[in-house]
């Protein structure tokens, strides 16, 4: 489980104006997750001093193809678990990270940073960094046409 999550850097830059990003039709955003650098170290919890799992993390957001700018967070993430932590560290430093743990990680990463890249990509004029959903509300009034309900009262 994940005890702490921290933003330390944050790194936003755009290399055309925004009137020639406008003219692009297809822009290719990459998104690069990096976790890295794990530590055992101590952390205060409510139950007490427990061993955490410490990993730095960058994650970036390129638009490349055109080249027009980048997002990047750095920080890092306290990750607890009753298994033998120092296990798990020594697996991660032979390259044998658990998917599991990875899969955690930066899913709470991305859960707490993609709010902050959409706001960051619009103040920058950069095409949004998440797919935001298209909401159609006439598609939705045919399907309630169409699809029976089957509730029972």
């Amino acid at each position: 489980m994940i005890l702490n999550f921290q933003l330390i850097n944050v790194e936003s830059k755009v290399y055309s104006s925004t009137e020639d990003i406008r003219k692009y039709k297809n822009i290719n955003i990459n998104y690069d997750i990096n976790l890295r650098n794990p530590t055992m170290v101590t952390q205060s919890t409510p139950f007490g001093e427990k061993p955490v799992l410490r990993v730095e993390y960058t994650f970036a957001i390129n638009y490349l193809s055109p080249n027009i700018g980048h997002i990047r967070f750095e920080g890092l993430s306290d990750y607890y678990s009753e298994d033998n932590l120092k296990e798990l560290k020594d697996k991660w430093d032979a390259g044998n990270a658990p998917g599991d743990v990875q899969n955690e990680i930066a899913n709470t990463m991305v859960a707490n940073l993609a709010p902050l890249a959409l706001l960051l990509s619009k103040a920058l004029g950069l095409p949004p960094s998440m797919p935001v959903p298209v909401i159609n509300f006439q598609q939705q009034a045919q399907k309630k046409k169409e699809e029976p309900t089957y509730y029972h009262g």
